[in-house]
């Protein structure tokens, strides 16, 4: 069957799935399928694809059709400037979690393109020690272990699965020698880090159990869980970090963390009542999303 009328069809029926932007998906899937970038695909509508390319397409467009996230069918997602492996098991990357990596970046020393906030700086030192909480797809800990200089990175995950796939991603882009993978479980009041963190990194789950009926199907029946639900109110990893804050910072440590779009004066003031300096970051849509503390 020639492209236009694969296009045609598969657009018609993302349509008729509520698929947003339905001409657009249909030929993204299509370019990733065949490794042929979009423009190629429109100067070319009656190219002719096999039986099994054929088949292969119409099955990765009904599985959009049933809202399964694009970056869960293609196995990644782009990131900051790079391409990660993702997987059900871990946490897709937005560009609002963009904003957090920025801003860590910039507590190291560096100074990313379009970063234009307030936010709080280390000191240069010889070698920075980083904490990654929840690091899901590793897309922090990766990203400031590439960008920044001289930084070890503990990245934390309660999921094996989801490790692997971070582990994946460093040595993709070979910073695996700079990150150090723990399974742990952030709320277990046992859990034993080195601490001295020079900068302490989360974007963890903040969605409140109660909204969880409310989210879009794609987050809601495919993305996991653990990341995604914090108990009653969406705050518990605040509170649990904050109260061991003193403990995990070195002396003039920060923290950096994402947060709900309604949630960014609550998060402040936890860290504000534990007597720590606080920043609220906002988002290109003008939302508070990132709250940094420090020591």
């Amino acid at each position: 069957m020639m492209l236009k009328i694969l296009l045609k069809n598969a657009s018609e029926y993302l349509a008729e799935k509520n698929v947003e932007d339905p001409s657009l998906e249909a030929g993204l899937l299509l370019s990733w399928l065949i490794k042929k970038d979009i423009g190629f695909i429109y100067a070319h509508p009656e190219m002719i694809l096999d039986e099994k390319q054929e088949k292969a397409y119409l099955s990765i467009v009904e599985r959009r059709g049933r809202h399964e996230p694009f970056a869960y069918i293609t196995g990644e997602c782009g990131f900051l400037d790079y391409t990660f492996h993702v997987s059900p098991h871990v946490l897709i990357p937005r560009g609002d979690t963009e904003l957090l990596a920025q801003s860590a970046l910039f507590a190291l020393g560096q100074n990313p393109a379009y970063f234009n906030q307030d936010m709080f700086r280390l000191r240069e030192q010889e070698t920075y020690k980083v904490l990654d909480i929840g690091t899901g797809s590793g897309c922090l800990a990766v990203s400031i272990a590439k960008d920044a200089e001289s930084v070890l990175v503990d990245a934390v995950d309660i999921s094996q699965d989801a490790l692997s796939i971070a582990r994946k991603n460093a040595t993709r882009y070979n910073v695996e020698n700079q990150i150090s993978f723990i399974k742990a479980d952030f709320l277990d009041e046992n859990i034993s880090l080195p601490g001295e963190y020079d900068l302490i990194v989360s974007n963890p789950p903040y969605i409140p159990s109660k909204d969880i009926p409310s989210l879009m199907n794609s987050v809601r029946d495919y993305e996991p869980r653990t990341a995604l639900v914090a108990g009653e109110d969406g705050l518990i990893f605040y509170r649990a970090l904050a109260d061991r804050a003193s403990s995990l910072l070195s002396r003039s440590g920060i923290i950096v963390v994402e947060c709900g779009y309604n949630q960014g004066y609550k998060v402040r003031d936890i860290f504000a009542d534990k007597n720590m300096e606080t920043l609220l970051l906002k988002d290109l849509s003008d939302i508070n999303r990132v709250v940094t503390a420090r020591k």
